[in-house]
């Protein structure tokens, strides 16, 4: 049986951390975000709307924002959703964006992971490159604007 090298990582292991990051920080964006937005253009039936998020459009946000379930303190879905829109409202999601960016760059350049694990990784580090780029465009401080709301 071959023995890894010291100070390496087993490709089977290689990127795992910087995958459940990536990830994570884009189902947090998701939740907090994207998913207020659609449960506001699905209850009012402005679908235009997705394009300007507004007070005017969409009225208070806390309207859409609840997550499926009781409205109780010891619903685990109701933190996860509180959790994931003050993440989007105080901007800390373009940190974790540009911090899964920078780890997938890392990891890609390291080449260190197989074939579908790269391509796990390169689908992950676009997908927070995406995040990144969608939250510091003026769309972006529209839509954190109306959460803020």
């Amino acid at each position: 049986m071959d023995e890894p090298v010291a100070g390496t990582v087993p490709p089977r292991r290689a990127g795992r951390g910087t995958l459940v990051f990536q990830y994570a920080t884009v189902a947090v964006f998701l939740l907090g975000a994207a998913y207020p937005l659609l449960a506001a253009a699905a209850g009012t039936g402005d679908w235009a709307g997705l394009a300007d998020p507004s007070l005017e459009r969409y009225g208070d946000p806390k309207e859409w924002a609840l997550p499926p379930g009781p409205e109780t303190f010891w619903n685990p879905l109701l933190w996860i959703f509180a959790f994931s829109r003050v993440t989007v409202m105080l901007s800390a999601i373009t940190l974790l964006g540009l911090v899964g960016v920078a780890a997938g760059v890392v990891r890609l350049a390291r080449r260190g992971a197989g074939r579908g694990r790269f391509v796990a990784l390169l689908v992950g580090t676009l997908l927070c490159a995406a995040v990144t780029v969608v939250m510091l465009t003026p769309y972006g401080a529209q839509l954190r604007t109306w959460l803020l709301d």
